[in-house]
């Protein structure tokens, strides 16, 4: 027997599934969870043997949940998602996921996904392109905030928090020349033109905002 652990917000979604997969004679629910603190809290006494995880539920949710309850070996990971975009799916697997399945997929492809993701094999519904998985099993390259000196580091956080340069400047001692100076290299470095930019790719990543 298959045992299942559901994380999703919306309740007739959960519903839904639950009937749909109750007609399967390997499969079984064995909780859910309406958001991320609840689906941690449970999981730390429960035995599954797949996750099928909404990436955006309330409070905790995204990649770094998928990253940390696929950080136990326990179980795998199979995302449920709305989002079709080749990013999202790789991100997904990169973070460990083991399956990426949007929820417009038929269930069958749902089905599907678990018994292979259950074999140890990796799966993405039809909506996405296996070529993915190869992916997303390439080494992964540096993201560009890992390449900042530390003072454009320190920088680039306090824009990100809006700071103003002179404010900048005075907090980190420097002038506002070589401030503005260390701005252009990390924009350059971050591939970005504006801070708005860099505002956007610390939400996308869940940086830490330091100051």
């Amino acid at each position: 027997m298959i045992r299942l652990f559901v994380a999703d917000d919306h309740t007739i979604f959960r519903e839904g599934l639950k009937q749909m997969l109750a007609e399967e004679a390997d499969l079984t629910i064995v909780g859910e969870a309406t958001n991320g603190d609840e689906l941690l809290a449970q999981l730390g006494s429960l035995s599954c043997d797949i996750v099928l995880l909404d990436l955006t539920m309330p409070g905790r949710s995204g990649i770094s949940l998928l990253r940390e309850v696929a950080s136990n070996h326990k179980w795998r990971v199979i995302v449920l998602s709305m989002h079709e975009e080749d990013q999202y799916i790789v991100e997904s697997l990169k973070a460990g996921a083991a399956g990426y399945v949007t929820k417009n997929s038929a269930l069958e492809q749902l089905i599907l996904a678990i018994r292979k993701v259950v074999k140890g094999e990796m799966f993405v519904s039809a909506a996405a392109s296996q070529s993915l998985i190869r992916q997303a099993r390439a080494p992964s390259e540096p993201l560009p905030h890992t390449r900042l000196t530390p003072r454009e580091r320190e920088v680039f956080d306090r824009l990100v928090l809006g700071r103003k340069m002179s404010d900048i400047a005075r907090e980190l001692g420097l002038s506002i020349k070589t401030a503005s100076t260390h701005k252009t290299n990390l924009l350059h470095k971050m591939k970005a033109e504006t801070t708005a930019d860099l505002v956007r790719y610390a939400l996308r990543h869940q940086l830490d905002q330091r100051p």
